[in-house]
């Protein structure tokens, strides 16, 4: 099929980020049409349901910052009536105790040996402005926190989410997702005078009654046409403006909102300077064990959201617990969670998952007492090929040379990847819409 529309506008990507330009592109009444590499929609906003359980590829709640309610999120089609506001409670798994996060915050509810080295080195910590021009994310964890707090927890956890060295990453990867090393904070949190509330970005979030996250993509969907699904990008021919899929199908186009990864578009085009650039670009991958059981969960785990793992010999970065955050979301007298692995990007396709690495996560759990493998319904894996943008001195030079040369052939990259940035669906979503309505 060769589509001869020149004026037409062409979504990549049927997410979150593409179906909500798709929708604005719609109420203009904009010609376009929107191509989804997968068989459905959703992106990495996807729920599957397995026997009993509903599971989503990992842990995916909606932490609203612009607007007071689902109901208010323009062109999402949601109903307030059908998603729960949830008082976020996650903890660190630190010197055998589940500490509250952000830990950093709550250092007093440490082993008191723990606590000691935390404050002792807090008491000495660097002063950061000495090299701040060219100063690191691990630069700013001990500078900010000190280097037994640092060491104990904060370089080794964001280590294994990011699979990179905290020092390739640049101070700028710290943004609202990382608590500021408040010191008024951190000191009452030595003394334990820190409320449990902590007034971090995800304190509160908002996740569906029943089923999972993929009730957002039902809203954005909803009414929406001219989407194709089973359309993979082959390549783009920037300068004649079309596009072949690997089906050997070609779209011309005069404008392209796209969510694919901002690597991995640029690597499509015929553009010389645009494929070495996205050699600048790096990113990590998460494997996610989606686990039914049958039966409570420990008693320690009945509220707990999700918890942080940040010792080495684990192999896992988190684990969450679904059936916490939403009941609806496995049936009643089951349970449900997610176990997140966090590997290089180029480990994944060497990696087997099922005989290798699922063996070590299930024993893993075992061995720490939070399951019983006999409790095992099923275990669904799910493979993020992105997960973590690295936030490289590199990437921050390299994106904006990308997004302006994209620009000159009406290219505009939408959403958290298509961006290569660290975003929440909240912010995925605005952006989409705003460069819909800029196109206009």
């Amino acid at each position: 099929m060769t589509s001869s529309q020149k004026d037409r506008v062409l979504v990549l990507g049927g997410g979150i980020s593409g179906l909500a330009a798709a929708r604005v592109l719609r109420d203009e009444k904009r010609d376009f049409l929107l191509l989804e590499r997968c068989p459905t929609f959703g992106g990495l906003t996807r729920t599957v349901e397995v026997a009993e359980f509903c599971f989503d590829y990992t842990g995916h709640f909606l932490h609203l910052s612009r607007y007071p309610t689902p109901a208010d999120i323009p062109y999402a089609n949601l109903k307030n009536d059908e998603w729960a506001q949830i008082n976020r409670r996650s903890c660190c798994a630190v010197g055998g105790k589940l500490v509250t996060a952000p830990i950093q915050y709550n250092l007093a509810e440490l082993p008191a040996a723990l606590l000691e080295s935390c404050v002792n080195s807090y008491n000495v910590r660097p002063n950061l402005s000495d090299a701040a021009e060219h100063a690191t994310f691990h630069d700013y964890v001990v500078s900010g926190f000190g280097q037994a707090l640092a060491d104990l927890f904060l370089i080794p956890q964001n280590e294994k989410t990011m699979a990179i060295s905290l020092d390739r990453l640049s101070k700028n990867a710290v943004r609202r997702f990382f608590p500021a090393p408040d010191e008024k904070l951190v000191r009452m949190g030595m003394a334990g005078t820190e409320p449990s509330s902590n007034k971090s970005y995800n304190s509160n979030f908002w996740y569906p009654k029943t089923g999972g996250i993929a009730r957002l993509v039902e809203g954005l969907r909803s009414g929406l046409t001219h989407c194709a699904v089973n359309q993979d990008v082959a390549s783009l021919n920037l300068r004649d403006k079309t596009l072949l899929t690997k089906t050997g199908e070609t779209f011309s186009w005069n404008a392209i909102l796209s969510s694919i990864p901002l690597k991995d578009l640029c690597a499509m085009t015929d553009d010389e300077e645009l494929r070495g650039l996205a050699g600048e670009l790096s990113h990590s991958s998460t494997i996610s064990f989606n686990i039914g059981l049958r039966g409570p969960l420990r008693p320690e785990f009945r509220d707990v959201h999700w918890l942080y793992v940040p010792d080495r010999a684990i192999p896992f970065y988190r684990v969450g617990f679904y059936s916490n955050i939403g009941k609806g979301t496995c049936t009643p007298g089951r349970n449900a969670l997610y176990v997140e692995v966090g590997l290089p990007s180029a480990d994944v396709g060497r990696t087997n998952l099922v005989h290798d690495l699922q063996p070590k996560v299930l024993k893993a759990l075992e061995d720490l007492g939070w399951i019983d493998s006999s409790d095992i319904v099923c275990v669904v894996v799910h493979v993020m090929s992105h997960a973590y943008v690295h936030l490289t001195p590199q990437r921050d030079k390299a994106v904006g040379q990308i997004l302006k040369r994209l620009r000159k052939f009406c290219v505009a990259p939408i959403g958290r990847y298509g961006l290569w940035d660290y975003t929440s669906m909240e912010d995925s979503m605005e952006s989409a819409v705003a460069s819909a309505k800029e196109l206009i």
